[in-house]
């Protein structure tokens, strides 16, 4: 485990990632380790945590292992940092959006589609959120699925 970063229990959700150090905007904080598949690997359950990300289409990176600490990044609506694939083999990076101070959670958007997002409750606290992890770009769509969605008087 880095000695910039600490692995404990977060508001967000189960285990989360902290800052031990201050970190810079435009800083590398943690590589997104994993195996890479052209197959999705399945969850264990629908009620585990999801550590698969997806590169981009048809190929999957498997970020479990209990080596890659990076997998307690929690989601945000309001993340500090931003996950960015370098290549196939260098894999991901959670590079830092603003300035980070010690103790701060570290946050990143998982980007999930409407479909995913669905099954997926955000329980980041900000003022914008929705109510469930979807990434940023379609927060304005789903808001107008759920408004138009709802029971009428």
């Amino acid at each position: 485990m880095s000695a910039d970063f600490v692995v404990r229990p977060s508001s967000i959700q189960g285990q989360g990632l902290f800052a031990r150090r201050n970190f810079n905007k435009g800083e590398r904080l943690l590589a997104y380790a994993g195996i890479t598949s052209t197959v999705r690997p399945e969850q264990a359950a629908v009620s585990s945590p999801i550590y698969v990300l997806e590169i981009r289409p048809g190929l999957w990176l498997d970020g479990s292992s209990h080596a890659n600490i990076s997998r307690h990044a929690n989601h945000s609506c309001a993340p500090n940092a931003e996950l960015v694939f370098i290549d196939e083999t260098t894999g991901g990076w959670l590079i830092a959006q603003e300035n980070i101070p010690a103790d701060a959670e570290i946050t990143f958007d998982y980007g999930f589609n409407l479909a995913e997002s669905l099954f997926q409750p955000c329980r980041c606290g900000q003022p914008d959120c929705i109510g469930y992890i979807i990434a940023a770009p379609r927060r304005a769509s789903l808001r107008r699925h759920l408004r138009f969605s709802r029971p009428r008087d």
